[in-house]
């Protein structure tokens, strides 16, 4: 009975050797472009909202868990943000704002890995997803418009809290709560070290600090991203 359970574990440990020597850990970079927007409530009445191209980057650890199935996680640098009108169709005035904060963000990507080696050698679909937390560390807004019939046009960096500011307070655009989470969807091709990645990330925190006391100017950040990199 002792020989018998010896041997088992043997083989086991052999087994489980073999296996995770054959699912390396794995390392990449990727970078690319992407366009941004906030969701906010409708309210067209007052204000229009349009996206911005904003730019993308990311190192990470590819942990496979199984054949077919890893982790992804590391450290990404990404731009968000959007361009509002705000403007007042009886006296004609008007003010433009155009946001680009920047975000260091940490995903935790959970990946299936969908091999097609029969088509082509070594090469794998991407489809997963998983929660992120982003850090505002910089950023731009321009401002341009037209009050009492006198036009004015200014460039300031962002500021980033985590307070709740009074409605009415300055907020909306030159102002973000330091902290976002929400969830990303992944799907992409790696293709031996070479890998194509397409991003959907859905905020789900109101980054308007002066929007504690009202549903109105509630935003949220959406970014569709597209990146290339290399896989080691």
């Amino acid at each position: 009975m002792k020989k018998i359970l010896t041997g088992a574990a043997l083989l086991s440990a052999l087994l489980f050797g073999k296996e995770t020597q054959a699912q390396e850990l794995g390392f990449g970079i990727k970078g690319g472009y992407g366009k941004s927007v906030v969701r906010a409530p409708k309210r067209s009445d007052i204000y229009n909202i349009g996206s911005i191209y904003t730019f993308n980057a990311m190192a990470y650890l590819d942990i496979p868990l199984s054949d077919g199935f890893s982790i992804q996680s590391g450290l990404a640098v990404n731009g968000k943000g959007a361009k509002i009108n705000v403007y007042d169709q009886k006296s004609g005035t008007y003010t433009n704002y155009e946001s680009n904060p920047i975000y260091l963000e940490l995903p935790v990507h959970a990946v299936a890995k969908i091999a097609i080696g029969d088509i082509f050698d070594k090469c794998n679909i991407l489809l997963g997803g998983g929660p992120f937390v982003s850090y505002g560390v910089s950023g731009k807004q321009k401002v341009n418009g037209k009050f009492l019939g006198k036009s004015f046009s200014s460039e300031d960096n962002i500021i980033f809290s985590n307070d709740d500011a009074p409605v009415n307070s300055r907020n909306f655009y030159g102002e973000f709560k330091q902290f976002d989470f929400g969830l990303n969807a992944i799907a992409g091709i790696e293709y031996h070290w070479a890998t194509f990645n397409l991003t959907y990330s859905y905020g789900v925190v109101n980054v308007n600090p002066g929007a504690n006391l009202t549903q109105i100017d509630r935003l949220k950040n959406r970014v569709l991203s597209a990146s290339i990199g290399v896989r080691f």
